[in-house]
């Protein structure tokens, strides 16, 4: 997912997505090589007996980071759960902070451990103490303590973060419990599988100096496209509590260049907000078809903009957000020249003839009123993406929507209004299980009539079901994940397309096998913990999965009954808890079962390396609020 497709309009077409971070979502992990190297010489050596992962499975099992996920390791903090909605204490007061840092490696078990604990700067107190909530000598609100704490779950460079109240009569102190990960990570990476073969080198520091800037440098080989990428990334820029981005590209496929600064909303309980963006870029954009390139050409786009919001109403149970900006963005498009076919590696003669339509240029220019409503109700999962790693779920109802009027005398191509808007909520269901959807839209209006229009509804069940035994061996525990989306649009923009294969949708296929404007995915995985945080260094799990979906141009009951194609398969999972994010490295193998337009055959297995589960957890609007700058590997 692009990273600084915020300021652009959605698209999983190429042309609209950043190469600054094209690498989300592939490569192999330089901590994969180490953790192999690690069992060669752990105890038992690589051939780890079924004993050992039961004994790890039984102390992991009573430990604060349980191997049951229907145990949820936050019933065991004092963090009060939102969906309560105490009211504020009118006889108690908050009282003072202590804040404990904990070691990487806590206590370190080895030389080795102690050498990463000396060499790792900690994390400051002052970064801490920038996510408290709540000030000293305020009344005493349950929710606050769990907002602070939800906060801090958001800072990957930390893990199990934990805020305690402890009540002292008239007065209620806070301890903050928290623990620092090895941020330092060297980036070598090689991804093949999915249709595509990258490799790249560069590093990352994900905690520098201690202050929460992320800083990272690499240098990549996208199927023959050199790169050059470099981003820095700080949520509390220099310790105050401004956020800053900045994002720079160079090479075969063109330059690009974003920032971005402000104070953007992090907690529910903020009442303002603002922020400034800018993205300039000049690249060499490809479309494809059966997994090749079917049209090139280069556009170029400026892209900026300013915004204030405010918030009103009680966090504790619903906001509302309003929003108004100015926004400025141009694209052009143009015919590549022989050079930029040659900076690609694609001859022009392996083109289709028919392979593309060269869009016209557009540029909007106006004022942006936004609005945003947000029901709290706000619950806590572990075991869904990043094992252990606990992640927030809101269940309640949302509702987002952003018009924008740029007509023509304010420098606009021609007299236009755009408009986005958004719709979702959850439910609880049995035990832990739950459910989440989404619906969103986005068109622009112009005199000749809508165009552009993009709709789209998604929705995920998501169950944690817990361990499972076959006789008196244990078999994991069970997270079952099911997700599906539609995408469907109207006169699309030529340069923009839905893709489907390897790398988002069917395993069992090439990237981009299939483009078209209208996509459908259904995917179902059960993913097995099998064992967690063993030897203090790594966690392994697997998974069994079905995929289904397509993407076509042909009218939508086509794809529904002649272009939707499937795969199955079962993968291996590993974990790094103590890592930047609890990174996870996969390892899927897949079959098609019915062959595809890449020459796939069905029932031919392909293996796939890549970072990050294909599919997370987080609907569409949650993962375009993410979204960093980066060259970050993705795990």
């Amino acid at each position: 997912m692009n990273r600084i497709s915020r300021i652009l309009q959605s698209s999983d077409s190429k042309s609209t997505r950043s190469r600054l971070s094209q690498f989300t979502n592939s490569g192999i992990w330089i901590q994969f090589i180490v953790f192999l190297g690690w069992l060669g010489f752990a105890p038992f050596g690589l051939n780890l007996p079924l004993l050992v992962v039961d004994k790890a499975y039984s102390q992991t099992s009573q430990s604060l980071e349980p191997m049951v996920p229907q145990i949820d390791p936050l019933s065991m903090r004092s963090a009060p759960d939102p969906s309560e909605r105490e009211e504020p204490s009118t006889s108690k007061v908050f009282g003072d902070v202590e804040i404990k840092i904990r070691d990487i490696f806590d206590p370190p078990t080895n030389l080795l451990y102690k050498l990463a604990n000396d060499l790792k700067i900690k994390t400051k107190k002052s970064m801490v103490m920038q996510e408290v909530q709540f000030k000293k000598g305020a009344p005493y609100d349950p929710f606050l303590v769990y907002e602070t704490e939800r906060l801090l779950r958001q800072l990957r460079y930390l893990r199990d973060a934990r805020v305690i109240p402890i009540d002292r009569g008239k007065v209620v102190d806070v301890r903050i419990e928290v623990q620092d990960t090895w941020t330092i990570i060297p980036q070598m990476s090689f991804s093949s599988g999915d249709g595509r073969t990258r490799r790249a080198f560069g590093f990352s520091e994900g905690n520098l100096l201690g202050y929460g800037n992320r800083a990272e440098v690499l240098f990549q080989d996208n199927d023959g496209a050199d790169t050059l990428q470099a981003a820095f990334d700080s949520r509390r820029l220099f310790g105050t509590k401004y956020q800053g981005q900045l994002a720079l590209e160079h090479g075969a496929e063109g330059e690009q260049f974003f920032y971005d600064f402000g104070d953007p909303f992090r907690s529910l309980a903020q009442d303002n907000a603002w922020s400034h963006q800018a993205l300039f870029s000049d690249t060499i954009e490809r479309q494809f078809i059966a997994g090749t390139e079917r049209f090139i050409y280069r556009k170029k786009t400026t892209s900026i903009g300013a915004s204030y919001a405010f918030a009103v109403g009680d966090p504790r149970s619903e906001i509302r957000r309003f929003s108004l900006g100015l926004s400025y963005l141009s694209d052009s498009f143009r015919a590549p020249t022989a050079q930029d076919y040659k900076d690609v590696s694609v001859d022009p003669a392996d083109l289709r003839p028919e392979g593309g339509e060269l869009a016209d240029d557009r540029k909007f220019v106006g004022p942006v009123l936004s609005y945003q409503y947000i029901e709290q109700d706000f619950i806590r999962r572990n075991y869904v993406d990043r094992f252990s790693r606990v992640e927030d779920f809101n269940l309640g109802q949302r509702f987002e929507s952003s018009a924008q009027l740029a007509p023509a005398f304010l420098g606009s191509h021609d007299d236009a209004f755009l408009l986005r808007a958004a719709f979702g909520e959850g439910y609880r269901l049995r035990e832990r299980s739950f459910a989440r959807w989404e619906m969103t839209l986005d068109t622009r209006l112009l005199a000749h009539g809508f165009e552009n229009s993009i709709f789209s509804l998604e929705g995920q069940y998501i169950s944690p079901f817990g361990p499972v035994e076959w006789g008196n061996i244990p078999f994991g525990n069970h997270t079952l994940l099911v997700r599906s989306f539609v995408d469907y649009s109207f006169d699309l923009d030529p340069d923009r397309e839905f893709l489907a294969g390897g790398d988002n949708i069917l395993r069992g296929y090439d990237a981009r096998t299939f483009s078209g404007d209208k996509r459908f995915a259904l995917n179902i995985e059960d993913r097995v913990h099998i064992v967690d945080n063993l030897y203090d260094f790594f966690s392994l799990g697997m998974s069994f999965f079905v995929d289904i979906g397509g993407a076509t141009h042909e009218p939508i009951r086509e794809l529904f009954t002649d272009e939707m194609y499937s795969d199955v398969g079962f993968g291996l999972r590993v974990g790094f808890p103590r890592s930047n994010g609890e990174r996870v490295v996969r390892i899927d193998v897949a079959a098609p079962l019915r062959d595809g337009l890449d020459g796939s055959s069905a029932w031919e297995f392909r293996i796939i390396f890549s970072g990050g589960q294909l599919f997370g957890s987080q609907l569409g609007t949650e993962r375009l609020l993410a979204n960093r700058v980066g060259v970050d590997l993705g795990f």
